[in-house]
């Protein structure tokens, strides 16, 4: 029996000794840089977001935390070498609601947005604004409308890549609001308002982090906040439902993901962190000049939060496919994507695949505003009355 005894304390010794070394590997926790990737362009808004922590986190864990652009694919590389590092909390992705939309509307993705991936920690969150270039001929968002419904087709906008929170911004707004303007996608949203910004494209939802400075410059002029209340660092500019648009809403937060299998001591170091960076006065004054809102959060809250982000917008491409209308279309640069609600080419007629796109949207409305019932759908249909 005493032998038996001695067995089983060596086992429970044994186990005990992954959860002691990685106590143990999370003191020494960083013992170089730390690397931040920001899975779109330089000046986007998950670049502006993460910075003012990164800094924090470099004055409390004593090592740098160097931020990498890896653009593309609306945030599926960057993303994708994060869930390919090392588990060792050395590579850390930015994220924000791109990537749990990018579970739905990517038939095919590299990684498992789930399993893959060591919720860190949600950072902030922000308002959508709608932004046009200042030769666009309006002040408002009546006259813009007015003036997209004078001229079907002509005006465009652009978004930081297909199936992104700006890219169904725009959309919804078309539904809305009864006009057809046409999707120009760039690979992140400061590249997109940089074509803006230069009269190449005619406006854009973004972020209001990632152009603020150019509204205060005069070089964009915004239209609208796509929030259900006014942004505080631009107070006097409308909502879409002040504007007589009340279900253009669209918001985003931002956060940081670990590789999967990361020691739990590791996330809960960069956790307090982040939310002791987060709390600080500097932290605040930056985000609030950005139009950012900080959000600290648990780990396992943060978790819980882009679990549920996915599966709401899962069951939006399940609803579609239902009703046969969320066709897959090959993507130029990288697998399949489903038949988002793209805009249509200008002097082109409503095609029935044009119906089918505009149907997958009606049926995203339909599950991710609850408020938009069947009634406010069908009103829309008879004012767009191509449904």
């Amino acid at each position: 029996m005493t032998r038996i005894n001695n067995v089983r304390a060596v086992l429970a010794a044994m186990a005990l000794l992954p959860a002691a070394g990685g106590i143990a590997y999370a003191q020494d926790y960083p013992a170089k840089a730390v690397r931040v990737i920001v899975p779109f362009a330089p000046g986007g808004p998950n670049d502006l977001a993460v910075r003012p922590v990164a800094q924090k986190l470099y004055e409390f864990l004593g090592q740098p935390f160097v931020i990498d652009y890896r653009a593309g694919a609306n945030g599926i590389i960057g993303c994708d070498m994060v869930a390919k590092s090392p588990p060792d909390g050395y590579a850390l992705a930015v994220i924000s609601s791109s990537f749990t939309i990018n579970a739905s509307s990517y038939a095919k993705l590299p990684f498992d947005p789930v399993r893959d991936f060591a919720p860190v920690g949600s950072l902030a969150t922000s308002d959508i604004i709608f932004v046009v270039n200042p030769t666009v001929p309006v002040k408002n968002v009546k006259e813009f409308v007015a003036l997209a419904k004078s001229q079907p087709g002509k005006l465009n906008y652009s978004s930081s890549g297909t199936g992104g929170s700006l890219h169904l911004g725009a959309e919804l707004m078309n539904l809305t609001a009864g006009i057809k303007m046409v999707h120009v996608p760039y690979k992140g949203a400061s590249l997109a308002l940089t074509d803006v910004i230069g009269g190449h494209v005619d406006s854009m939802f973004i972020s209001a982090p990632g152009a603020i400075a150019q509204v205060k410059a005069g070089k964009v002029r915004v239209l609208a906040v796509a929030s259900p209340r006014r942004a505080r660092s631009l107070p006097d500019v409308p909502t879409f439902g002040e504007a007589g648009y009340p279900d253009v809403i669209v918001d985003t937060r931002y956060g940081l993901l670990a590789a999967a299998a990361t020691p739990p001591a590791i996330v809960a170091k960069l956790e307090a962190a982040i939310n002791r960076a987060l709390g600080t006065p500097e932290v605040r004054e930056q985000y609030n000049t950005l139009s950012l809102d900080p959000s600290p959060s648990t780990s396992q809250e943060y978790a819980a939060f882009l679990k549920d982000e996915i599966m709401r917008w899962r069951k939006v491409v399940t609803a579609a496919k239902r009703l046969s209308t969320c066709d897959l279309a090959p993507s130029r640069s990288h697998g399949l994507i489903p038949a988002l609600p793209l805009s249509r080419p200008p002097a082109l007629t409503v095609s029935h695949a044009s119906q089918r796109q505009l149907t997958w949207l009606r049926c995203a409305l339909r599950k991710s505003h609850p408020a938009v019932n069947n009634d406010v759908l069908e009103r829309r249909r008879q004012r767009m009355k191509f449904f």
